[in-house]
């Protein structure tokens, strides 16, 4: 039997269930039984036997975020999720409506790449690999794990990350931006309290790095640590940063 969908949305899910389990009580024996949710596996992003990840950042038009994530939702469940070797597919969007993020893992890398031509389609991800490389900094959406701070971060029903994105500038160190990041990225965490861990994950053609920091609660983790006010950022001779606070919309598993 396919799984059944659940988009999240914080405390309007919780009021939304609460209502629900009140009117089934007060419905007849004879009313139609609904078919309860399974919860569904969270995605932990780690360096020990965790399956092949890739992340697919997508910019989208503020009026159409809604739009978007059911039209890929829906792609998700009804084709990728079909695909042998497709382990799951989580959902992120951001408040101000601008983003969405794709976390998706496999088994192996061959099924892999049979579903990356399905996702570059329904991301319109353009053919010409010059302005991919120039808007994108890289060419896959595979990733390694580079660095693990504190708790490993998990992908679950309503967890909230902030996401950040370096792209490389052409001609400069990847190696020497990525030792930074993963300075930062320890420094962040141990200098917000609001922050549980974190991640940084490094495209497989070195050409963009991810941070994943995750909070301990529905607040804004803090965007002004990592670097001193008054100083130049760390990645300015390297690369283009760009950060937001992401929630957990959708998870997608296999039949």
């Amino acid at each position: 039997m396919r799984w059944a969908l659940r988009l999240t949305a914080g405390a309007s899910l919780v009021a939304a269930c609460r209502g629900g389990d009140a009117a089934a009580t007060a419905q007849p024996a004879t009313a139609a039984v609904v078919e309860s949710v399974v919860p569904r596996p969270p995605l932990t992003i780690d360096t020990l036997g965790g399956p092949l990840l890739e992340i697919w950042p997508v910019a989208v038009d503020r009026s159409r975020q809604a739009d978007e994530t059911r039209r890929l939702v829906t792609n998700l469940q009804a084709d990728l999720a079909l695909l042998p070797g497709f382990g799951s597919a989580t959902v992120l969007a951001s408040g101000d409506g601008s983003t969405l993020v794709i976390a998706v893992a496999w088994d192996d890398s061959a099924q892999a790449a049979r579903g990356d031509t399905m996702l570059a389609g329904w991301l319109r991800i353009p053919s010409d690999t010059v302005l991919r490389r120039r808007r994108d900094g890289t060419l896959t959406p595979r990733v390694v794990v580079r660095r693990i701070t504190g708790t490993p971060p998990t992908l679950f029903d309503g967890a909230m990350v902030q996401f950040t994105r370096y792209v490389m500038t052409p001609g400069h160190s990847f190696g020497a931006l990525a030792t930074l990041a993963d300075s930062n990225l320890a420094m962040r965490v141990l200098q917000d309290t609001a922050a549980q861990g974190g991640a940084l994950l490094a495209g497989a053609d070195s050409g963009a790095l991810y941070m994943v920091l995750q909070a301990r609660t529905a607040t804004a983790l803090d965007p002004g640590r990592g670097s001193p006010p008054a100083a130049l950022p760390f990645w300015a001779p390297f690369a283009v940063r760009e950060e937001v606070l992401l929630a957990v919309v959708a998870i997608v598993t296999r039949p």
